[in-house]
């Protein structure tokens, strides 16, 4: 079953345009990667299926339905939840406190203070996280708050995971520690992603398929063992041909 569709894509700013008719599609359960330069347009993407920017042109469509001018609210409530590059949790609120918040606005906008709370509970435990659910989130490390982003887009109840380079400026040691926990949830929970990632044998290690975009244009979408034998991407990653 499809579970996302992106069909000739476009977005402008400013007569740039930073998307240049990208299509694609997403079956439930995959985990597809995103990857290109800075410049290539992969968060300007993700904000466009997350609905913080508006197509140019194209359609977005989430299980047959197009999500296309609806407000990222509405998106998160069909079951679309992202990360960011840059973390901004709610600092004076607790670990356990940004899940509740992400859980009582989400797909099940669960109301109930105690379901909600044993609905977070459970998601920290996974992330092994439960000793810190008492912490002030802005007394984690970048470790720690990475994990929290990551765990607030689950709270949601999401079923399309947009994952924006959350092993950015981990040790080695964290990014393995990442690239477990994104694969157990994958394993346990009915999740389709998308992975955006500068970390490459993360990203290669976690990705079922690998789409590459150059200048806002696709050039080639493939199982990651193709995509690093081709010409093409070598070339543009390193000047040179493989």
């Amino acid at each position: 079953m499809i579970c996302l569709t992106v069909n000739n894509v476009a977005k402008e700013f400013g007569g740039l345009r930073a998307i240049n008719d990208v299509s694609f599609k997403v079956e439930e359960r995959e985990i597809l990667g995103i990857m290109g330069a800075n410049g290539a347009g992969k968060t300007t993407l993700f904000g466009l299926i997350a609905g913080h920017l508006r197509p140019t042109a194209g359609d977005i469509r989430f299980h047959g339905q197009s999500i296309v001018g609806l407000r990222p609210d509405q998106i998160c409530r069909r079951g679309i939840a992202r990360t960011f590059q840059i973390v901004k949790p709610f600092g004076g609120l607790t670990v356990l406190e940004n899940l509740m918040t992400a859980a009582m606005f989400g797909v099940e906008r669960i109301q109930q203070p105690e379901r909600a709370r044993q609905h977070c509970q459970t998601i920290l435990a996974e992330l092994d996280m439960t000793r810190l659910q008492d912490r002030p989130a802005r007394t984690l490390t970048l470790s720690g708050q990475k994990k929290l982003e990551l765990a607030r887009a689950i709270a949601t109840g999401c079923e399309l995971l947009l994952l924006d380079e959350v092993m950015a400026g981990l040790t080695p040691t964290e990014v393995v520690e990442m690239v477990e926990i994104v694969r157990a949830l994958h394993h346990a929970r009915p999740l389709t992603i998308l992975l955006i990632e500068h970390v490459m044998k993360a990203f290669m290690s976690l990705s079922g398929r690998v789409l590459v975009l150059h200048l806002g244009r696709t050039i080639a979408c493939a199982p990651p063992n193709e995509i690093a034998a081709d010409p093409q991407v070598h070339e543009i990653y390193f000047g040179e041909s493989a």
